[in-house]
């Protein structure tokens, strides 16, 4: 029994050009010949030696004939294998080799297909044309028999979904080898194995401290890798911005390590800020705490959107006890709830509370409170 293979019309239809495969185009070439030769779906599935669904489904473009049954089809039909895959169209410039690639195909003489495109008898595009209708172990095949510059973007991007990965790899490793095309590997990445990937990337980094191509790679990286990598910026291998660049990508506990780590530098304060986004509660309350032991008040202002309630109470607890002083607390009012302003400005000493500081924190307290503080204000004064 012949087979038919399922294709996804759409995918090739997007590849913007006239040499594709098109099932509908050959669907309805196949349903104009039936119909010349006077047979029903039945008699022609019967010639074919398929079933006559396998025929409607070819006829409606839903699917497209299996490579060993196109030679069958073109010899039942007297026409070329190349009339056939062009649907009826001759095309002088183009599928010159097509049916001598089908036959080594058949005959599994994948060195003579590798031949016939390295001599420039055929061309890539013509084995991209029926890559659907091939088996991936024979396209693989002839892929790793091919010369390396007879690939183009293109045709790479195209074969991608039909090669098997260890073909596919070692194209990409050989393209890398001249120059890295970063947009070519973002749009393959899911076809190849995360070890090339890794190679491509271990490329980009010994190349530079700020390979920001490496950007359109990261989502395919393995977070293994991409933790690895924050071990290189202590090195000075990879810089800060590009860390930055990169923190969407990493895991919450490697970037938490990596500042937590950093934090114990005081000048490392301002290339952990643009961190902040992306680090989990619990390591920015940490950083808090290790910044309001030193003083460090303008890093505790730029990171207080991000600082969790129960640090923000705990800092507040720190002014009342007179571990922190109260005019830097005030600049973090906004962020603070109004019962811990009333709960630090009723534990407070009102010989410290100034009418700036009382005016800084106005805003955000409530009116009877606000209308005590002001009183008890004008008393010690």
């Amino acid at each position: 029994m012949y087979a038919s293979i399922e294709v996804d019309s759409a995918h090739w239809k997007n590849r913007g050009d006239d040499t594709m495969i098109d099932s509908r185009k050959i669907g309805a070439y196949i349903s104009k010949l039936r119909k010349e030769k006077d047979l029903t779906q039945v008699e022609l599935a019967d010639k074919l030696n398929i079933s006559h669904q396998a025929i409607s489904k070819w006829e409606r473009g839903e699917s497209l004939p299996d490579i060993t049954s196109i030679p069958v089809i073109a010899h039942v039909f007297d026409v070329s294998i190349d009339l056939l895959m062009n649907a009826g169209v001759y095309k002088m410039d183009h599928s010159k080799q097509l049916g001598k690639i089908v036959q080594h195909l058949l005959e599994d003489k994948p060195e003579e297909v590798a031949h016939l495109i390295n001599s420039g008898s055929a061309q890539v595009n013509e084995l991209v044309d029926i890559a659907p209708i091939i088996k991936s172990s024979q396209l693989s095949k002839v892929s790793k028999k091919m010369n390396t510059n007879v690939w183009d973007v293109d045709s790479i991007v195209h074969l991608a979904p039909f090669l098997q990965t260890e073909a596919l790899d070692e194209i990409v490793i050989e393209a890398a080898k001249k120059a890295i095309d970063c947009k070519l590997i973002q749009r393959i990445a899911p076809f190849v194995s995360a070890h090339t990937l890794n190679t491509i990337a271990d490329q980009l980094l010994n190349e530079s401290t700020e390979p920001m191509e490496l950007l359109d790679l990261a989502p395919f990286l393995e977070e293994e890798y991409l933790n690895d990598m924050l071990l290189k910026v202590s090195t000075g291998k990879i810089t800060w911005r590009f860390i930055t660049e990169m923190a969407p990508f990493v895991s919450d506990t490697a970037l938490s390590a990596l500042v937590l780590q950093e934090m114990k530098n005081p000048l490392n304060e301002e290339k952990i800020l643009p961190l902040a986004p992306f680090l989990e509660e619990e390591t920015i309350d940490q950083l808090i705490l290790i910044a309001g032991g030193r003083g460090s008040w303008t890093f505790i202002q730029k990171m207080v959107p991000f600082i969790g309630e129960e640090t923000l109470n705990t800092l507040v607890d720190k002014a009342v006890d007179g571990d922190i002083e109260l005019k830097e607390l005030t600049e973090l009012a906004p962020f603070l709830e109004e019962e811990a302003i009333e709960r630090l400005l009723a534990r407070i000493d009102p010989n410290k509370l100034s009418p700036e500081i009382l005016a800084k924190l106005a805003p955000f307290m409530g009116g009877s409170s606000l209308g005590n503080m002001v009183k008890q204000l004008l008393k010690t004064k």
